[in-house]
């Protein structure tokens, strides 16, 4: 990796992280948390995987479930490796769609994450007994909200990406 791509993978990063702690500092209710913050992360993964390269994306990919643990924000551990997964799937057709019609690339990479993480926690909870309350918000935190950010995050990187060039 080049000294730019290390630089730039670590910005994004950190503006990830920042706006996870968002939550921490500024009373935002969790419906606008969930969509605010889910978008600026997405949007770091994007302008990773776009500018940098797949690994840049994968990094933000797997630290920002595992920050998003240790900030209670994923209440257990089983839940890191279906986040990043699911992170992970939306890098790879961040990756694909680059340069492709962006309301089709932002439709492919969100449907691509919300089904790959609503699945997984499907799973999950078929092997692991989680109360209704708690289920029920995690597997709709895991569907449409998953298509709203996702497809957002898509559509503002394309935007940024033309301007910025």
């Amino acid at each position: 990796m080049s000294v730019r791509t290390i630089t730039g993978t670590a910005v994004l990063l950190a503006v990830a992280l920042l706006a996870q702690a968002l939550r921490l500092f500024v009373p935002i209710p969790n419906t606008v948390s969930m969509f605010l913050i889910g978008t600026i992360v997405g949007l770091a993964m994007v302008m990773a995987t776009w500018r940098y390269g797949t690994t840049s994306g994968l990094i933000i990919a797997w630290v920002t479930p595992v920050v998003a643990f240790m900030q209670g924000m994923l209440p257990f551990m089983p839940f890191i490796p279906i986040v990043g997964l699911g992170s992970s799937v939306f890098v790879l057709l961040a990756y694909v769609m680059k340069g492709r019609n962006s309301i089709l690339a932002a439709m492919i990479c969100a449907l691509g994450k919300a089904a790959v993480l609503y699945r997984g926690f499907t799973i999950l909870f078929m092997g692991i007994h989680i109360g209704g309350p708690i289920r029920t918000a995690i597997l709709f935190s895991m569907g449409w909200p998953q298509l709203v950010t996702g497809a957002l995050a898509v559509l503002f990187a394309a935007l940024i990406d033309r301007r910025v060039g």
